[in-house]
């Protein structure tokens, strides 16, 4: 029906055309009348055996936009979500570094800690080792010291012994020591 009413229309216009032509040519109403009944079979003819391939034509053009549109909007939201996920990302990312960067400062900060207490227990292992060598030399110097006390008080001895005992005292000393050894055996 709307193939008819546009193909009326253009019939219509097709005359007024001519019409409009001009006052010269004398058009006859049969002329006129002969011409759009040609057009019209011309274009019943055209419907009638056009008409279908004519509407598969259209008809497939149509579900070709249809399609074309479906895939470009399947394509656009493909695009989107693609987007989305980018920019999620993206925000992750963002998120994922300052995490890395604060794991970064506590993990420095734990190892400082860590170097720290180390080095005050290597300081506190140099000290006691230190104050145990000190203590070892403290030892040995008092053991130097006693020996040349000891030797040094034998020598006085020696010389005040020498000095004050004279020849009898040596003789009794000696008797007295024997008596002893005799008295042991």
């Amino acid at each position: 029906m709307r193939v008819l009413a546009g193909l009326l229309w253009i019939l219509v216009t097709a005359s007024v055309a001519f019409a409009s032509e001009g006052a010269h040519h004398e058009i006859s109403l049969k002329m006129e009348i002969f011409r759009i009944i040609n057009f019209a079979v011309f274009v019943w003819l055209l419907y009638k055996f056009a008409g279908n391939a004519v509407k598969k034509y259209f008809t497939e053009r149509r579900e070709n936009i249809s399609r074309s549109l479906e895939e470009a909007k399947k394509v656009r939201e493909e695009a989107q979500r693609m987007y989305n996920e980018a920019k999620a990302k993206v925000e992750n990312l963002e998120s994922e570094v300052k995490a890395i960067l604060s794991n970064a400062e506590k993990e420095k900060e734990e190892q400082v800690a860590r170097i720290r207490e180390e080095t005050e227990k290597m300081v506190q292992r140099i000290k006691e080792q230190a104050k145990a060598t000190v203590n070892l030399e403290v030892e040995r110097a008092k053991l130097e010291l006693q020996q040349e006390a000891i030797d040094l008080a034998v020598e006085v001895a020696q010389k005040l012994l020498q000095e004050k005992i004279t020849p009898e005292d040596q003789k009794r000393l000696l008797s007295d020591y024997i008596n002893k050894v005799k008295e042991v055996h």
